[in-house]
């Protein structure tokens, strides 16, 4: 797949913000979009002039500030990351703690959740919190997830073939032609009944590996207030 990377500047509410164009072979439209970090990333077929989307960013610019605006102040709170740290767990609210003994170990006691091994005083936020937080939350959701899919497969009757516990930014879940079901570690930030409501998603597919109106019949069956977690799938806030 042909791309071809351009960089650009534009002003927004008076201040100079880079631009990374990407021009992409097989793409059909213009998007917009910015990232975890605040980076701001068009893709467009190659043939889409400099001057069209220059025009679409200096039109969109009221939205690209308050986009901005909610991404760098997210990144703030993350980045405050670090004892006593609230973090979400399937619909409760467990605690950061963080202590300086132990070799590295990642455990729950109670709501409280340890982390060991590391600098109390002045932690590496990546290496002493980050990952060791993110290998945890993948190593409950891959145990979590598995009863969850057993327990719908069988009231669905609907088998899969293998689960695969994914890391994804802007999918919640998906599932293979081959009956895997690939769902992110990330819903465990979700309550469960919204991570139920994804399982169930993904398990529908195993019927109908499209959205049409027979698919949402199907989630629907299960599934009656899904319109409901959808929405609240959109509100999950990150906690770093």
């Amino acid at each position: 797949m042909e791309r071809v990377i351009d960089q650009r500047k534009i002003v927004i509410a008076g201040r100079e913000e880079s631009v990374q164009i990407a021009f992409v072979g097989n793409r059909k439209r213009i998007s917009i979009r910015i990232d975890d970090a605040g980076a701001i990333q068009v893709r467009c077929p190659p043939d889409v002039p400099l001057k069209q989307v220059e025009a679409l960013l200096h039109r969109e610019t009221d939205w690209l500030d308050r986009r901005l605006a909610d991404v760098r102040s997210k990144n703030l709170d993350r980045s405050r990351l670090g004892e006593g740290s609230p973090l979400p767990f399937l619909g409760d609210c467990l605690t950061l703690r963080l202590g300086n003994w132990g070799r590295g170990t990642v455990f729950r006691c109670g709501d409280d959740l340890w982390i060991t091994g590391g600098n109390p005083g002045s932690p590496d936020l990546n290496l002493d919190i980050l990952r060791p937080l993110e290998r945890w939350y993948r190593r409950v959701a891959q145990a979590y997830f598995r009863r969850r899919l057993d327990h719908w497969s069988r009231i669905m009757e609907t088998p899969y073939n293998d689960l695969h516990v994914r890391g994804q930014k802007t999918r919640w879940g998906s599932c293979s032609g081959r009956g895997n079901i690939n769902l992110n570690w990330r819903l465990m930030w979700a309550d469960p009944r919204v991570a139920d409501y994804v399982v169930v998603h993904e398990l529908s597919h195993r019927r109908h590996m499209n959205h049409s109106p027979a698919f949402w019949d199907l989630v629907r069956r299960h599934f009656p207030d899904f319109m409901e977690c959808r929405g609240r799938l959109r509100n999950i806030n990150s906690p770093w």
